[in-house]
Formats: structure tokens, sequence, C-alpha cells
């Protein structure tokens, strides 16, 4: 889904504004005393903090902490950019502490998103099925007709609750808001995953992409099965618009999309060593493939950008510039759109070229065909399992990682 670019990185981008206004003619940075006794380390108490390189106004964005995570304090000091006091809270990484409060606490954070045991996804989401749906600050305004926005049909919104009030149901959206229970379904998101592959295992993956496919003893032969779809089949060979696989067996090549060895991107280190990371997708036949050196170590369907002008996810090779644990995407500045749409907090979200990335999507389940506004959409499974493997790492009690020239960044080639 190609998308306006969501709060969080809006809000790195204005607070190194910000750092930048304050700082000017501001003096260097100099060091201050420790802080108070028996502090073991500083909460960060506003959502998405920014950290940077320096302390100092217009430093290099490292990423942004979530609230709630507490950080060392390895040393204090006064300068631009911060109308408090910047604290280093790691090697060469410093934030305004005028964002946090210090604690008695050991430092400690939690893994962002977040996911429950047994779950697909971080939060509730939902989507509003009536176009002009409105929202309440109480519910109580229901009855009185003072609403405090209407969402359109399709919009996507993170629920923390329900309730009945005078025996009207209303469910409470993340942003401490209540909308008629009626008035939205319950995204399942789907349950599709990719395969991963051992050092032993060869790229010789396809995926049935047409119902009932059929399954041949031999090329045209007789009928021995029908496939099932998105059924995983290992290739041995391909032959005159058919391929033979492992077990003998044959299905027409249309009928499939198929996983193939590729060579490594050219802007990739020559080094027949280097082990980096890189991810190639195939944008004919909706397939995805990690890439760690020249070893292939997971494969899986996508759906890219629709065959529009404005559609197409952007061929060419690039390097993720920014990983975060999640966004929200709209397109509610167009004017010159069929119909906007709003989401909030999708997850696992990695930009390669723009406003361009690989995220989740849990609001369809037809991977395997192009269907974005111009992102990489993928399972929940596949999503969080490529966030992980991507470079460099989220750490924990992050929500934003910025990609540095002493880290590498994952290669995406899109062809």
């Amino acid at each position: 889904m190609g998308v306006r670019i969501g709060p969080l990185l809006a809000l790195a981008g204005l607070v190194t504004l910000a750092a930048l206004a304050v700082g000017a003619g501001a003096q260097e940075p100099t060091r201050l005393p420790p802080p108070p006794t028996g502090t073991r380390s500083a909460e960060v108490v506003d959502a998405d903090t920014p950290m940077f390189g320096a302390p100092r106004g217009g430093a290099a964005r490292l990423g942004t902490l979530a609230r709630g995570t507490r950080v060392p304090v390895q040393a204090r000091f006064r300068g631009p950019g911060c109308t408090g006091t910047w604290l280093q809270v790691g090697r060469d990484a410093y934030l305004c502490d005028r964002h946090t409060e210090y604690s008695a606490r050991p430092p400690a954070g939690e893994r962002h998103p977040s996911v429950a045991p047994g779950d697909l996804l971080p939060y509730d989401y939902a989507f509003v099925t009536t176009d002009g749906t409105r929202t309440f600050a109480h519910p109580s305004d229901y009855f009185a007709d003072e609403y405090f926005s209407a969402l359109g049909a399709g919009f996507g919104v993170i629920l923390s609750g329900q309730t009945v009030y005078d025996g009207v149901p209303f469910v409470r959206t993340r942003r401490q808001l209540y909308i008629e229970a009626n008035q939205v379904r319950h995204a399942r998101g789907s349950g599709f995953q990719g395969v991963a592959l051992g050092p032993e295992d060869p790229l010789d993956l396809a995926w049935v992409t047409r119902r009932d496919a059929r399954i041949h003893e031999r090329r045209a032969g007789r009928v021995t099965r029908r496939a099932g779809l998105r059924e995983v089949l290992h290739v041995r060979d391909e032959a005159r618009g058919w391929l033979e696989l492992t077990d003998g067996t044959w299905i027409r090549r249309r009928d499939v999309a198929r996983a193939e060895p590729s060579e490594r991107p050219e802007s990739a280190p020559a080094d027949p060593e280097w082990r980096g990371t890189w991810i190639d997708v195939d944008v004919s036949e909706q397939v995805l493939v990690a890439y760690r050196g020249d070893r292939a170590v997971f494969a899986t369907l996508v759906s890219t950008g629709r065959a529009r002008p404005s559609h197409e996810t952007p061929k060419g090779e690039h390097r993720l510039w920014v990983k975060l644990a999640y966004s929200d995407m709209d397109n509610l500045e167009r004017d010159d759109v069929s119909e906007n749409y709003a989401l909030e907090r999708v997850p696992w979200v990695q930009y390669f070229e723009g406003a361009n990335g690989l995220h989740a999507a849990f609001w369809h389940d037809d991977f395997g065909r192009r269907k974005s506004h111009g992102c990489v959409n993928l399972s929940p499974r596949d999503a969080r399992t490529l966030f992980d493997f991507t470079e460099p790492a989220l750490p924990t009690g992050w929500t934003a990682i910025f990609p540095q020239p002493d880290t590498p960044a994952t290669i995406v080639r899109v062809r």
C-alpha cells in the first residue's frame, strides 16, 4: 500500500525541526553531573520518543522509543535542541529528558509490536461497515446526536473494549471514541504463511493459485486429484507449459506461482563470502524470496500494487530506509481517487522507497494476486517473519529504527 507516512515518522520529523529551531545559535553540549542518587534508569513517558546520534538538535535520528521503556542513563549533557537535559542512553544514543522520568527500576522494555500467544495480530482491528458512521466522545452523546467525527466505509479502527449504554451496544476505540457495535466488523487476518528453507533445502516451491487446479499423472494425462488453493508443491522440471513435480505428477504452469533462484542484486557486495540480507520480489509471479548471501531462506506469496500507473510497486533495487513496529496509513489528502481509506497502526512496516514498503495486510486473504496501492502486502505471520529477518533489527523497547551509515540495511529488489 503506497501511502502517506503516518504520525510516528511525522512526530520524529517534527521533533527534529523543533530541535533545530531551539538549537539555533546555542553552544556545543556540556557534560553535567550524574542523575539523582538512586536513579537506575529513565522511563519514557511520551509515545514514540525520538532518539538521536548526538546530544544536539539536527543530529541523525536513530529511531523512536515506546512509552514505558526504561533506558540506562550513562551521562547527562546540556546542549542545543533540548529545552531540558540530553541523556546518553547508549553508545552514540541520546534523548531529551523532557520525554522521560527518572526511575529507581532497572532498564527494561517490551518487544513491539507485542502479540499475545496464539494471536495473529497485536490489536483487535475492525472495519467500519457503513459510510458516514459516527463516533462519539461518550455513549450518551449518541442520544443527543452530538457526534465527534464521521468515518468512511472500510476505515480501520482499533478496538479497546465494549459497553452497553441505555440498551445500545457500543465498541470503544483505542482513541477512546465510541461507535455503535453494529457499524463495525472485526478483522480476522489471514492464517496463510510462507515456507522457511533449511541449508539443504532447494528453492523448488510453487503455490497453487487457481481454484480446483488439476494434478495429472503425466503431462496432459489422467487427473489424479484436485489441488487446494495455495497448496505448496515441489517442482522437478518445467516443459512446454507444464511443471513436473517431485512426486512424478504434473500440473499446468498457468495454475501456479513459482519461486525460482535469482542472482544477488547488483548493489550487493561482490564478495562471495558476503552473508547480508536481501529480498527479491517477483511481480509477475507475486512471489517473494528472502536471501542471506546467496542462499534462499524463506519464500512466500505476496500482493503487490495493482496494475495501474498510480498503484504499481516501484521496480528496481532499494534499501530499507526505516522499520516501524506500526504505522497509520491513509490517503485522506487525495481528492483524485474514487474512495479514501484510513487504517490505524498497520504492523510490521518496512519502507524501502518513499511510502512504499513491506507490511502486514489484515484486510484481505488474496495473497498471490495484485491487490495493493503500491506496497508489498504480506500475511501477518509472513510480515512478522520478515520484520525479524531484515536489517537493522528493531531493539526491544523501540518502535522505529533508521539504518545508519555504519549499519547494514536489507536490499529489496522488485522486478
